[in-house]
Protein backbone atom coordinates (compact mmCIF):
# COMPACT_ATOMS: atom_id res chain seq x y z
CA UNK A 1 0.00 0.00 0.00
CA UNK A 2 1.11 3.57 -0.76
CA UNK A 3 1.22 5.68 2.34
CA UNK A 4 -0.02 9.43 2.16
CA UNK A 5 1.20 11.87 4.52
CA UNK A 6 -0.39 11.04 8.01
CA UNK A 7 -2.30 13.55 9.86
CA UNK A 8 -0.54 14.57 12.51
CA UNK A 9 -3.11 16.76 14.14
CA UNK A 10 -5.08 13.23 14.43
CA UNK A 11 -1.90 11.22 14.92
CA UNK A 12 -1.28 13.64 18.05
CA UNK A 13 -4.83 13.63 19.43
CA UNK A 14 -4.37 9.67 19.25
CA UNK A 15 -0.87 9.93 21.24
CA UNK A 16 -2.39 11.80 23.92
CA UNK A 17 -5.34 9.19 24.53
CA UNK A 18 -3.24 6.36 25.22
CA UNK A 19 -1.05 8.74 27.27
CA UNK A 20 -4.14 9.74 29.68
CA UNK A 21 -5.12 6.61 29.34
CA UNK A 22 -8.05 6.99 27.64
CA UNK A 23 -7.84 3.42 25.19
CA UNK A 24 -11.19 4.04 23.59
CA UNK A 25 -10.16 7.42 21.64
CA UNK A 26 -6.83 6.39 21.30
CA UNK A 27 -7.72 3.08 19.09
CA UNK A 28 -10.93 5.05 17.53
CA UNK A 29 -8.26 7.36 16.07
CA UNK A 30 -5.28 5.13 15.31
CA UNK A 31 -8.01 3.05 13.28
CA UNK A 32 -8.95 6.37 11.13
CA UNK A 33 -5.25 7.55 10.62
CA UNK A 34 -4.44 3.82 9.24
CA UNK A 35 -8.25 3.96 7.36
CA UNK A 36 -7.52 7.09 5.56
CA UNK A 37 -3.51 6.09 4.70
CA UNK A 38 -3.45 4.58 1.91
CA UNK A 39 -3.90 5.10 -2.07
CA UNK A 40 -2.01 2.11 -3.53
CA UNK A 41 -0.67 -0.89 -3.34
CA UNK A 42 2.76 -0.18 -2.20
CA UNK A 43 4.85 -0.59 0.92
CA UNK A 44 4.06 1.63 4.35
CA UNK A 45 6.38 4.16 5.10
CA UNK A 46 8.31 3.86 8.06
CA UNK A 47 5.80 6.56 9.97
CA UNK A 48 2.76 4.77 9.19
CA UNK A 49 4.13 1.69 10.53
CA UNK A 50 5.10 3.20 13.80
CA UNK A 51 1.04 4.66 13.76
CA UNK A 52 0.21 0.55 13.38
CA UNK A 53 2.52 -0.37 16.09
CA UNK A 54 1.45 2.79 18.13
CA UNK A 55 -2.59 1.69 17.40
CA UNK A 56 -1.40 -1.97 19.32
CA UNK A 57 -0.69 -0.22 22.17
CA UNK A 58 -4.34 0.86 22.14
CA UNK A 59 -5.46 -2.16 21.18
CA UNK A 60 -3.18 -3.72 24.33
CA UNK A 61 -5.20 -1.42 26.49
CA UNK A 62 -8.51 -2.87 26.01
CA UNK A 63 -7.03 -5.78 26.06
CA UNK A 64 -7.88 -6.65 22.51
CA UNK A 65 -4.50 -8.44 22.16
CA UNK A 66 -5.28 -10.50 19.09
CA UNK A 67 -6.01 -7.61 17.12
CA UNK A 68 -2.57 -6.30 18.62
CA UNK A 69 -0.62 -8.85 17.58
CA UNK A 70 -2.26 -8.57 14.37
CA UNK A 71 -0.94 -4.92 14.33
CA UNK A 72 2.04 -5.47 15.57
CA UNK A 73 2.95 -8.94 13.26
CA UNK A 74 2.14 -6.25 10.15
CA UNK A 75 4.45 -3.59 11.56
CA UNK A 76 7.79 -5.88 12.73
CA UNK A 77 7.54 -7.07 9.03
CA UNK A 78 7.61 -3.68 7.71
CA UNK A 79 9.96 -2.63 9.72
CA UNK A 80 12.53 -5.33 9.31
CA UNK A 81 12.33 -5.35 5.49
CA UNK A 82 12.60 -1.15 5.20
CA UNK A 83 14.33 -0.21 8.47
CA UNK A 84 15.95 -3.53 9.17
CA UNK A 85 16.29 -5.85 12.74
CA UNK A 86 18.81 -3.62 14.43
CA UNK A 87 16.80 -0.37 14.31
CA UNK A 88 15.49 1.25 17.52
CA UNK A 89 12.10 1.07 16.06
CA UNK A 90 12.29 -2.60 14.87
CA UNK A 91 13.74 -3.22 18.55
CA UNK A 92 10.72 -1.72 20.16
CA UNK A 93 8.35 -3.53 18.12
CA UNK A 94 9.89 -6.92 19.01
CA UNK A 95 9.62 -5.83 22.38
CA UNK A 96 5.88 -4.67 22.27
CA UNK A 97 4.75 -8.46 20.50
CA UNK A 98 7.01 -10.44 23.65
CA UNK A 99 4.83 -8.44 25.93
CA UNK A 100 1.35 -9.40 23.46
CA UNK A 101 2.19 -12.58 23.39
CA UNK A 102 2.77 -12.95 27.24
CA UNK A 103 -0.33 -11.54 27.82
CA UNK A 104 -2.09 -14.62 25.93
CA UNK A 105 -0.02 -16.77 28.23
CA UNK A 106 2.08 -17.80 24.88
CA UNK A 107 5.38 -17.75 27.18
CA UNK A 108 7.83 -19.84 25.20
CA UNK A 109 7.22 -17.55 21.97
CA UNK A 110 7.05 -14.47 24.35
CA UNK A 111 10.23 -15.19 25.72
CA UNK A 112 12.39 -15.68 22.53
CA UNK A 113 11.06 -12.53 21.13
CA UNK A 114 11.33 -10.42 24.50
CA UNK A 115 15.45 -12.32 24.06
CA UNK A 116 15.77 -11.20 20.21
CA UNK A 117 14.49 -7.41 21.30
CA UNK A 118 17.38 -7.18 23.84
CA UNK A 119 20.25 -9.56 21.31
CA UNK A 120 19.64 -7.05 18.98
CA UNK A 121 19.64 -4.02 20.79
CA UNK A 122 23.24 -5.26 23.00
CA UNK A 123 24.20 -5.81 18.82
CA UNK A 124 23.59 -2.34 17.47
CA UNK A 125 22.86 0.27 20.35
CA UNK A 126 24.27 1.58 23.68
CA UNK A 127 23.19 -0.30 26.58
CA UNK A 128 21.30 3.09 27.73
CA UNK A 129 19.92 3.66 24.63
CA UNK A 130 15.64 4.13 24.90
CA UNK A 131 15.10 0.59 22.87
CA UNK A 132 17.57 -1.40 24.02
CA UNK A 133 16.08 -0.57 27.97
CA UNK A 134 12.03 -1.34 26.28
CA UNK A 135 13.73 -4.52 25.31
CA UNK A 136 15.23 -5.64 28.71
CA UNK A 137 11.78 -4.53 30.61
CA UNK A 138 9.76 -6.70 28.05
CA UNK A 139 12.41 -9.92 29.31
CA UNK A 140 11.88 -8.62 32.74
CA UNK A 141 8.29 -8.58 32.58
CA UNK A 142 8.25 -12.36 30.59
CA UNK A 143 10.43 -13.63 33.37
CA UNK A 144 8.70 -12.23 36.05
CA UNK A 145 5.10 -14.11 35.32
CA UNK A 146 7.28 -17.46 34.28
CA UNK A 147 10.52 -17.72 36.77
CA UNK A 148 10.36 -14.64 39.19
CA UNK A 149 13.25 -15.32 41.64
CA UNK A 150 15.28 -15.12 38.47
CA UNK A 151 13.39 -12.00 37.17
CA UNK A 152 13.59 -10.21 40.07
CA UNK A 153 17.76 -9.27 40.02
CA UNK A 154 16.81 -7.88 36.07
CA UNK A 155 13.78 -5.60 37.43
CA UNK A 156 15.63 -4.01 40.00
CA UNK A 157 18.18 -3.40 37.51
CA UNK A 158 15.60 -2.11 34.92
CA UNK A 159 14.25 0.07 37.80
CA UNK A 160 17.47 1.36 37.98
CA UNK A 161 18.58 2.23 34.76
CA UNK A 162 15.01 3.35 33.39
CA UNK A 163 14.70 5.78 36.35
CA UNK A 164 19.13 7.10 35.54
CA UNK A 165 18.10 7.45 31.79
CA UNK A 166 15.00 7.88 31.11
CA UNK A 167 13.58 9.69 34.50
CA UNK A 168 10.77 9.31 36.70
CA UNK A 169 7.58 10.50 34.38
CA UNK A 170 8.73 8.19 31.33
CA UNK A 171 6.83 5.37 30.62
CA UNK A 172 9.00 2.37 30.80
CA UNK A 173 9.82 4.15 34.21
CA UNK A 174 6.40 3.62 35.20
CA UNK A 175 6.09 0.40 34.18
CA UNK A 176 9.14 -0.74 35.28
CA UNK A 177 8.91 0.05 38.79
CA UNK A 178 5.12 -1.38 39.29
CA UNK A 179 6.58 -4.35 37.55
CA UNK A 180 8.70 -4.49 40.72
CA UNK A 181 5.97 -3.83 42.79
CA UNK A 182 4.20 -7.05 41.56
CA UNK A 183 7.52 -9.24 41.18
CA UNK A 184 7.79 -8.68 45.21
CA UNK A 185 4.19 -9.69 45.84
CA UNK A 186 4.38 -12.52 44.10
CA UNK A 187 7.49 -13.50 45.46
CA UNK A 188 5.63 -13.20 49.46
CA UNK A 189 8.49 -9.85 49.77
CA UNK A 190 5.04 -8.05 51.32
CA UNK A 191 6.98 -5.61 53.42
CA UNK A 192 9.48 -4.14 50.72
CA UNK A 193 6.34 -4.55 48.19
CA UNK A 194 3.98 -2.31 50.26
CA UNK A 195 6.80 0.04 49.62
CA UNK A 196 7.55 -0.25 46.25
CA UNK A 197 3.67 0.22 45.84
CA UNK A 198 2.89 3.32 47.50
CA UNK A 199 6.19 4.67 45.18
CA UNK A 200 4.81 3.78 42.09
CA UNK A 201 0.95 4.98 43.12
CA UNK A 202 2.43 8.40 44.32
CA UNK A 203 4.43 8.67 41.02
CA UNK A 204 1.60 7.02 38.71
CA UNK A 205 -0.70 10.19 40.53
CA UNK A 206 1.88 12.52 39.72
CA UNK A 207 2.03 12.13 36.26
CA UNK A 208 -0.91 10.61 34.94
CA UNK A 209 -3.03 11.10 37.44
CA UNK A 210 -5.75 9.30 39.95
CA UNK A 211 -8.13 8.14 38.25
CA UNK A 212 -5.57 7.18 35.10
CA UNK A 213 -6.62 3.19 34.73
CA UNK A 214 -2.54 2.44 35.40
CA UNK A 215 -3.08 4.37 38.65
CA UNK A 216 -6.22 2.78 39.56
CA UNK A 217 -4.24 -0.92 38.71
CA UNK A 218 -1.47 0.25 41.18
CA UNK A 219 -4.09 0.43 43.62
CA UNK A 220 -5.85 -2.74 43.03
CA UNK A 221 -2.37 -4.11 43.64
CA UNK A 222 -1.68 -2.36 46.84
CA UNK A 223 -4.88 -4.10 47.73
CA UNK A 224 -3.59 -7.64 47.39
CA UNK A 225 -0.13 -6.91 49.08
CA UNK A 226 -2.79 -5.46 52.18
CA UNK A 227 -4.61 -8.72 51.91
CA UNK A 228 -1.47 -11.06 51.76
CA UNK A 229 -0.67 -9.09 55.02
CA UNK A 230 -3.57 -9.54 56.98
CA UNK A 231 -4.54 -6.12 56.76
CA UNK A 232 -8.03 -7.39 55.64
CA UNK A 233 -10.41 -4.11 55.55
CA UNK A 234 -7.49 -1.78 54.15
CA UNK A 235 -7.24 -3.92 51.36
CA UNK A 236 -11.48 -4.03 50.91
CA UNK A 237 -11.64 -0.47 51.51
CA UNK A 238 -9.26 0.32 49.00
CA UNK A 239 -10.64 -2.70 46.30
CA UNK A 240 -13.92 -0.75 46.88
CA UNK A 241 -12.93 2.16 46.25
CA UNK A 242 -10.75 1.26 42.94
CA UNK A 243 -13.70 -0.78 41.80
CA UNK A 244 -15.66 2.56 42.20
CA UNK A 245 -13.05 4.70 40.30
CA UNK A 246 -13.10 1.85 37.61
CA UNK A 247 -16.97 1.85 37.35
CA UNK A 248 -17.12 5.78 37.37
CA UNK A 249 -14.14 6.50 35.18
CA UNK A 250 -13.86 3.66 32.26
CA UNK A 251 -17.10 2.03 32.15
CA UNK A 252 -18.70 -2.10 33.66
CA UNK A 253 -17.05 -3.39 30.53
CA UNK A 254 -13.59 -2.02 30.50
CA UNK A 255 -11.11 -4.48 30.68
CA UNK A 256 -9.10 -2.92 33.84
CA UNK A 257 -12.64 -2.58 35.77
CA UNK A 258 -13.35 -6.25 35.12
CA UNK A 259 -9.82 -6.86 36.40
CA UNK A 260 -10.65 -5.20 39.53
CA UNK A 261 -13.81 -7.23 39.98
CA UNK A 262 -11.33 -10.32 40.13
CA UNK A 263 -8.93 -9.06 42.52
CA UNK A 264 -12.00 -7.54 44.91
CA UNK A 265 -13.23 -11.22 44.46
CA UNK A 266 -10.20 -12.76 45.20
CA UNK A 267 -9.74 -10.21 48.37
CA UNK A 268 -13.50 -10.63 49.71
CA UNK A 269 -13.10 -14.40 49.40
Amino acid sequence: MTAATINDDIRQQAEHALHTGDFTTSERLYAQLLDSSYTGADTEDASTLQVRADYALALYGLGDFAAGESQLRRALAGQENLLGPHHPATVITTARLAENLGEQLRWPDAYKLARTAVDRALHALDADHPAALTSRLALAWVMSRTTPMQALPLVRATVTDTDRVLGAEHRDTLAANHLLLVTLRSLGKREEAETVARHVIATRVQHQGPRHPHTLRARADMALVLDAAGREHEARTLIEEVVAAGRESLGTGHPFTIRFLAVRAVITG
